[in-house]
């Protein structure tokens, strides 16, 4: 997408929205962004370059989401958001360009066009977000404007009873809104997965899971949730095989849980063998496992929560032998 549609598209939504959800920086001056690209000793990626010349920064929707500036007035200073130490998640060559009020932060990479990627604040997880700057920015507006009324307000009926999380036709809508804008996105593929599963509409979940982790090849959660699905869809040696290649994306023992996964799928497929093979690995790579997946059965106060933990200590054990029946 060129510059100049892109900013023409970014100013509608200005216009369109309710006053105040979305507050564009003033233009930068050249020598605002060569002064930003000497601090932090490169380039900024040329499309985020040409936004900043045209607004720099932003607050949207109520300062849910700041993106970085570069001059005196910006809602977020660029260079202040990149001082040291920088954020565990971010790899090298890698510019923090947003920061949201949850504590999440967005992130481009080197080179003409990067992809965005999300990193989730308390976690260790990485989301490959967007394809490109314009794409990532045009399907945030596309998704978060549907969460306002025409005065700016939040739409209660989007919430449910507890206020706390979107219903789920409403976070397909907005998934669905964010890709027409960016079908490339790894996280809205996933979002859309996760509504999906919500409605109970499985074979469309599984589907969007598949397409989240072939764009965010690196991402375990992606395909973990794959594998979950195909659990549920009873397509148990799949799932088995889709939990192994989920661990295989997380060394040592952090992955020992996945594995874990794998000897209940392959258990349930009737792969005793192979579910042999996959406890063997998780405890080798984390011999305290079965008892920290028991002390999570008790720990657990939801009862689907309990469930879970306690299907999976059973596939850390071996299957129980059938004593035989004495006849008189």
């Amino acid at each position: 997408m060129s510059a100049p549609l892109y900013f023409e598209g970014f100013r509608t939504a200005v216009a369109r929205m309710a006053e105040g959800l979305i507050r564009p920086g003033e233009p930068a001056t050249p020598a605002e962004i060569a002064a930003a690209e000497r601090a932090l000793h490169r380039r900024l990626p040329p499309a985020y370059a040409a936004f900043l010349a045209s607004f720099d920064g932003a607050d949207l929707f109520h300062e849910s989401l700041l993106l970085c500036g570069v001059g005196p007035g910006a809602a977020r200073g660029l260079v202040e958001a990149n001082r040291p130490p920088a954020p565990s998640l971010l790899e090298p060559g890698e510019l923090v360009i947003a920061e949201a009020a949850s504590g999440d932060r967005y992130a481009l990479g080197a080179g003409e066009d990067p992809p965005v990627v999300h990193l989730r604040a308390g976690s260790d997880e990485r989301w490959r977000c967007g394809s490109s700057f314009s794409r990532w920015l045009d399907a945030v507006l596309a998704r978060e404007q549907l969460l306002y009324d025409s005065e700016g307000e939040f739409r209660l009926e989007a919430f449910e009873a507890d206020g706390e999380e979107l219903t789920a036709p409403f976070a397909l809508r907005q998934a669905e809104r964010a890709l027409r804008k960016d079908p490339d996105s790894a996280e809205s593929h996933h979002d859309l997965g996760v509504a999906h599963r919500r409605m109970g509409k499985l074979d469309r979940a599984l589907a969007s899971f598949t397409r989240a982790a072939e764009l965010d090849p690196a991402n375990p959660w992606p395909s973990f949730d794959r594998a979950r699905t195909e659990l549920a869809l009873e397509e148990a040696e799949a799932a088995a095989a889709s939990f192994r290649r989920t661990a295989e994306l997380v060394p040592g023992a952090e992955g020992a849980r996945f594995l874990a996964w794998s000897a209940r799928a392959f258990r349930a497929a009737g792969r005793e063998d192979q579910a042999a093979l996959a406890r063997q690995e998780a405890l080798a790579r984390d011999p305290e496992l079965a008892g920290a997946l028991r002390h999570a059965v008790e720990a657990a106060e939801e009862p689907e929560a309990r469930a879970e933990a306690e299907s999976l200590a059973d596939a850390l054990e071996p299957p129980k032998k059938r004593l035989p029946v004495l006849r008189r």
